[in-house]
């Protein structure tokens, strides 16, 4: 089957899915935006009519322009939670589009796509940075090929460069995949040319401006100690981070494990012994450092997102290398590609099933808040134990997601439900304070006066707390 042919129609099949995946983010923006890291985020955009940037993560900007810009406008906040949902997307479509149709490498279109089988909820994660890294770097290798073909215009230098550094500044674990794509390129060239040796000096340089600056507390919080990793071998194959991976295994990663065998295979029959080499040792070892450095485990949003490189690696080998030989063989060539549509399909469709915890969440809130504003009060505290028994899904962001959920009628809706650990301080003046309102459990006391008032507003008053009763729930006094 010819292998042009073949990835032409797929390629359509890849505009449908990133299609579907825009359609997705704009109707469940809120469920994706109002979770966590993103309300953080957004939060603060409109407060400070400015751009967030966390932890020298400076791609963060490419993501935020356009909310940023609605925030300026004082456009409605429906409208600004809808335009940073569908902002991440839009980004990754363009990715897309200019990996397919501007530089002609349709692998790396196809090789986009392919992130979808292992995501459910790192698609109501929309900041994660991993999924922002499964778009950068297709688009830096297909970057990278056309400089090594000869293509050498300023405006493919310039594109690279600037996608290589959107890439590093986005997630530490970008070192990998840009280690990945400069070896893959070394191999399949055979020479160790300009462009890789350009891409290696820009990588040295950012991660020499990134020391220099001081190591992130947030990154260090992942490098484990001598005895973390003296467990984590020990205990390897009952830690709580493998525990996931056998669970998902059949629905997350039993294809891309047969892809890579059969890339393997491949490799071993054309006597590819280097290619065999780099393929087995990358991605074994990638999977071994995940395991261990999130030996602990985490939700699912973050262990989604701690072996979703693992696609990258494993569906860049596989559509780069060993799809054009499958196509010498109609019908192997034909089922891979129709398993391939088949998944990518399936896991669009889980995507939209799996928005129901996240949804209820919400509406749960609205209804609490409902009561709240009846009864005059627009400060909420609630109990971690109680919290656990209200909300599905029960995160650190609850007091900022809550003020989001609620102003989207008008700022003068505005209620915020803090959470906080059962054994609380029930005498802290903080929550008799009514110039203030309680955000995070590491930086509590924000001032109700530097609140937007186009967005959000909260009387002069104290916090009460929210109690389940058998009949819905009741407010009353912290003391």
């Amino acid at each position: 089957m010819n292998y042009d042919r073949l990835t032409s129609r797929l390629v359509l099949f890849g505009h449908l899915c990133m299609a579907a995946l825009l359609l997705l983010a704009v109707y469940f923006a809120e469920e994706r935006v109002l979770l966590i890291d993103s309300a953080y985020q957004l939060f603060h955009d409109i407060n400070h009519e400015s751009i967030l940037i966390n932890d020298r993560r400076y791609s963060m900007v490419l993501s935020q322009l356009l909310p940023w810009l609605l925030i300026k406008l004082h456009v409605p906040l429906r409208w600004v939670i809808v335009a940073y949902s569908a902002g991440f997307v839009v980004m990754a479509y363009g990715c897309y589009i200019l990996a397919v149709h501007v530089l002609k490498k349709r692998a790396m279109g196809l090789l986009m796509v392919f992130s979808l089988l292992a995501m459910r909820a790192t698609f109501f994660h929309c900041i994660s940075e991993t999924f922002q890294l499964m778009f950068f770097a297709p688009l830096l290798y297909a970057c990278l090929e056309s400089l090594d073909e000869g293509r050498r215009s300023w405006w493919l230098w310039a594109l690279t460069v600037l996608v290589e550094l959107a890439a590093f500044f986005i997630h530490p674990v970008s070192i990998f995949f840009i280690a990945f794509i400069v070896l893959h390129r070394w191999i399949d060239s055979g020479r160790f040319g300009l462009p890789q040796t350009v891409c290696v000096a820009l990588l040295v340089a950012c991660v020499a401006v990134k020391m220099l600056g001081g190591q992130s507390g947030h990154d260090e919080s992942f490098i484990p100690t001598v005895e973390t990793l003296s467990y984590a071998v020990q205990h390897f194959f009952r830690l709580n981070s493998i525990q996931f991976f056998y669970i998902h295994f059949p629905d997350f990663y039993l294809f891309p494990f047969l892809l890579w065998l059969l890339t393997l295979i491949g490799y071993a029959r054309r006597r590819k012994w280097v290619r065999f080499v780099m393929c087995f040792a990358f991605v074994t070892g990638f999977f071994v450092m995940s395991v261990v450095v999130y030996w602990k485990g985490d939700g699912p949003i973050g262990m989604e997102r701690t072996y979703l490189p693992l696609l990258f690696f494993i569906g860049l080998v596989f559509l780069h290398d060993e799809l054009p030989a499958l196509c010498r063989h109609r019908v192997p060539a034909v089922t891979v590609c129709a398993l391939y549509v088949l998944l990518a399909t399936v896991s669009l469709v889980r995507i939209g099933v799996s928005t129901r915890p996240y949804a209820n969440r919400l509406a749960e809130i609205g209804t609490i808040a409902a009561q709240a504003r009846a009864e005059g009060q627009h400060k909420l505290l609630v109990t971690r134990s109680t919290a656990e028994a209200i909300f599905p899904v029960n995160i650190w962001g609850l007091a900022l997601e809550s003020m989001l959920y609620t102003a989207r009628d008008g700022a003068e809706n505005t209620v915020t439900i803090y959470m906080e650990d059962d054994d609380f301080d029930r005498q802290d003046p903080l929550y008799d304070d009514t110039d203030a309102y309680v955000a995070v459990n590491w930086w509590k006391r924000w001032s109700v006066d530097e609140l937007n008032p186009h967005y959000f507003r909260l009387p002069a008053q104290g916090y009460l707390e929210l109690v389940k009763t058998e009949e819905g729930y009741r407010l009353a006094p912290l003391r």
